[in-house]
């Protein structure tokens, strides 16, 4: 899976779930800020992430660092499903 795949598949993600409505999830945008996505939102999207992706995340890693935007997200899984690869 290439990173725009997972990048466009997070933000449709995040579009479902956002309680502020948008057509368009900015990869660059703060979730809490932007989109009104609060810690219980937060844990069901990485939920439903790792469900769609087939992985776990580190609970050392979740942190505003690596989910503060879709596009970090984005980062995480990808560099995640590189590393199951190898």
């Amino acid at each position: 899976m290439t990173k725009e795949e997972i990048e466009l598949k997070i933000c449709e993600m995040i579009k479902e779930r956002a309680p502020i409505p948008s057509d368009t999830i900015r990869l660059d945008e703060d979730l809490r800020e932007n989109y009104g996505v609060d810690s219980l939102v937060l844990v069901e999207l990485l939920v439903e992430i790792e469900c769609a992706f087939d992985i776990t995340f580190d609970s050392s890693s979740l942190t505003n660092e690596f989910f503060s935007t879709a596009g970090t997200i984005a980062d995480y899984v990808y560099q995640r499903l590189a590393a199951a690869i190898l």
